[in-house]
């Protein structure tokens, strides 16, 4: 095992935010990302390769904008117990947190047994008290939009359609073409925050003798 693979073990075992947020707050690890570029140069596009990078393409366009769809739901659910006065939802957040799994590439390493051997939050959710125009804006920028923005005409992943996450996993991770070809499951987490906050008086209580 070379000193690439011992550090994408490390960032997989402690989940990559917390590597970066442990080692590198500034960005990347830059030995993870020479890391990337020296796998991407040996990846063979062969006909197997690029069918299984466009099935996983093809996957992360359907459940992305199911998932997101689902979050509509969530927020109506809030908004709708917020209308209520004495509610205790003052506010709330919606996220997206997408891990993958490659169980059977790395079934000699226990630790990644049933966990992911990366995670991200690839997409942001445009709440209600944005207007309706940025919201759909955003929407048609993230599921209708061709993605396919780094590659080039003659590249042989030009072939399809990028979705946005397909984008961000080749553009904006350090995973290689190796790495997202290796994903067997993919898990999708929608997360709702819903928050109260008050607001603490500095004058005395009426109460108070």
């Amino acid at each position: 095992m070379n000193k690439y693979d011992k550090l994408f073990l490390k960032q997989a075992r402690m989940g990559y935010s917390n590597y970066l947020h442990r080692y590198h707050r500034k960005g990347w690890d830059p030995e993870l990302n020479e890391r990337k570029h020296l796998l991407n140069k040996e990846f063979v596009f062969s006909d197997n390769n690029i069918n299984r990078l466009s099935v996983i393409n093809a996957l992360l366009t359907e459940k992305s904008e199911e998932a997101y769809q689902h979050a509509e739901k969530l927020e109506n659910f809030v908004l709708s117990f917020m209308q209520n006065p004495d509610t205790f939802i003052s506010d709330y957040e919606l996220q997206f947190n997408l891990n993958f799994f490659s169980e059977r590439k790395y079934s000699s390493i226990p630790d990644l047994q049933g966990n992911p051997f990366f995670e991200c939050e690839p997409i942001w959710f445009a709440k209600a008290d944005r207007t309706e125009s940025d919201r759909k804006y955003h929407k048609d920028w993230l599921f209708k939009t061709d993605h396919t923005e780094v590659i080039h005409e003659g590249h042989p992943l030009y072939s399809f359609r990028h979705c946005y996450l397909f984008h961000d996993l080749i553009d904006h991770t350090i995973l290689s073409y190796q790495d997202i070809a290796d994903i067997e499951d993919i898990w999708i987490e929608v997360v709702l925050t819903v928050q109260n906050f008050q607001v603490i008086s500095s004058e005395p209580s009426s109460e108070s003798g």
